[in-house]
C-alpha cells in the first residue's frame, strides 16, 4: 500500500518489521526494529546508538545518525501503538509536523498517552469510513480523512473481455483459490481453519480444488497442523513484493477470512484488508467469510463477484466453493464488472492527486 501512495515521491523509509529486513534494505530504506527485544543485554547497543529503542525510551544517537536530515513530514503508517508513539516522537525531535495513518485499529489505541499522540497529529488518516467515525468520536477531530488502498494498473485483467463458455477443472487442473497476506492468530482465528477444512475435506473427496497461502503465520505454531492438510499449500513469504502480481494471475479465486471471534472482531471490524481492492481490480471471484458488522462485508456487499458467508459454517463454505467450480465461468462474468466499476471508484490518479495534494496542505 505504502509503496503504490508513495510511487511519485522519494520519502526516507523507516520500517520496523524484521521479517523484511533483507529485502527492506536492498530498496534503501532504513530498518529500526520497534519495539526490540527488552533484555538487559540490548541496554549497551541503545546506549551507544545501535539499535533505536529499548523498554519504551527511543535513541537520540540512532536518530542523528541514521536520519541526520531535516523534513517537513513525519507520516507514520501505524499497525500498533508502539509505533506510533516512536512516529510521534521523532516527529517532536526533528520540529515537523506529524501524519498519523492508522492501519489497524485496536483498543490500546483509545489508551491517553496513544489517544494524546492520535489527537495532535497535524492530520489523522484512516483505512475504512467505520474507522473514521470511531476515531471522529473519540478525538473530536472532523478532519478525518479515509486513504485505503488503490488497485495498481498491473491488477487488471490485459483483456477487456471475459470467456464466457464453460471452464473446467479437474483434479491435475484444480480451482486455485488464493490467500494473500500474513496469516495472523489474533486476527484470523476462527475463520481460516473452516476455509482449510472445508477445501481439504473437498479434495480428499475428488473435488478439483486447492488452497494456496502467501504469506508469514504469526506466530509461527498458528495453522501448523493444518496447512499439511491435503490440498493445502502454504508457499511462507513472498519477496519481493511485486510477485503478488503474479501470483494473482495465477489464482482462479481468493479468500478474505475475519475471525468470529467477538474478543477480535471488536477491534478488526473496523479494519480493512490492503489487498482487496486489488483483489476486484483482478476481476475473480472472492470469497468472504466472517462477521456481518466488519467495514470488509460492507465494502463487498456492492460486489457480484464476492460472496458473502456471516456465519460459522463449514456446509456453507463446502456448498460454495462446489458451486464455484462448477459455475465458475458465470461468477468471472460478473467479477469483471466489478473489475471495471473499481477502476472508476478507486481510480490510481485521482486517489494519488487527492492524496499529495493533502500533503501540500499539511506541508505548508
Amino acid at each position: 500500500m505504502q509503496e503504490n501512495f508513495y510511487q511519485e515521491l522519494d520519502p526516507k523509509v523507516i520500517f520496523t518489521d524484521g521479517d523484511f529486513k533483507e529485502f527492506g534494505e536492498s530498496r534503501g530504506y532504513t530498518f529500526g526494529q520497534v519495539p526490540y527485544h527488552r533484555g538487559r543485554k540490548h541496554f549497551l547497543k541503545f546506549l551507544i546508538g545501535k539499535i533505536p529503542e529499548w523498554r519504551g525510551c527511543y535513541s537520540k544517537k540512532w536518530l542523528s545518525k541514521e536520519i541526520p536530515q531535516a523534513y517537513k513530514i513525519v507520516i507514520s503508517f501505524v499497525y500498533s501503538p508502539i509505533t506510533l508513539l516512536w512516529g510521534h516522537w521523532i516527529s517532536t525531535k526533528k520540529k515537523c509536523r506529524h501524519i498519523v495513518h492508522i492501519a489497524d485499529h485496536c483498543d490500546l489505541f483509545l489508551e491517553p498517552r496513544y489517544l494524546a499522540a492520535i489527537s495532535s497529529a497535524t492530520s489523522l488518516l484512516v483505512i475504512s469510513k467505520k474507522m473514521k467515525v470511531l476515531y471522529e468520536k473519540e478525538t473530536n477531530r472532523k478532519d478525518i480523512k479515509v486513504f485505503h488502498n488503490f488497485p495498481d494498473n498491473r491488477c487488471f485483467p490485459k483483456k477487456d473481455i471475459v470467456e464466457t463458455s464453460d471452464i473446467s477443472f479437474s483434479y491435475s487442473s484444480p480451482l486455485i483459490v488464493t490467500f494473500i497476506g500474513g496469516l495472523y492468530e489474533s486476527l484470523h482465528k476462527r475463520s481460516i481453519e473452516d476455509i482449510i477444512l472445508a477445501i481439504s475435506q473437498l479434495r480428499k473427496a475428488g473435488s478439483p480444488i486447492e488452497l494456496h497461502f502467501y504469506g508469514q503465520r504469526s506466530p509461527k505454531s498458528f495453522l501448523k497442523e493444518e496447512i499439511a492438510s491435503e490440498g493445502i499449500v502454504h508457499h511462507g513469504l513472498v519477496l519481493p513484493l511485486d510477485k503478488k502480481y503474479e501470483i494473482m494471475r495465477n489464482a482462479h479465486a481468493f479468500i478474505v477470512p475475519s475471525s468470529f471471534d467477538s474478543e477480535i472482531n471488536k477491534d478488526y471490524q473496523h479494519s480493512f484488508p490492503t489487498k482487496l481492492t486489488e483483489f476486484i481490480a483482478t476481476a475473480k471471484p472472492i470469497l468472504y467469510y466472517g462477521p456481518a458488522n466488519t467495514e470488509t462485508n460492507d465494502f463487498l456487499e456492492g460486489i457480484k463477484g464476492a460472496t458473502l458467508i456471516n456465519e460459522e459454517s463449514i456446509d456453507l463454505l463446502t456448498k460454495h466453493f462446489q458451486y464455484l467450480i462448477k459455475n465458475y465461468a458465470q461468477k468471472k462474468t460478473d467479477a469483471m464488472q466489478d473489475s471495471m466499476q473499481i477502476r472508476l471508484e478507486h481510480n490510481m490518479d485521482e486517489t494519488l492527486l487527492r492524496f499529495h495534494n493533502h500533503l501540500s496542505e499539511v506541508s505548508m
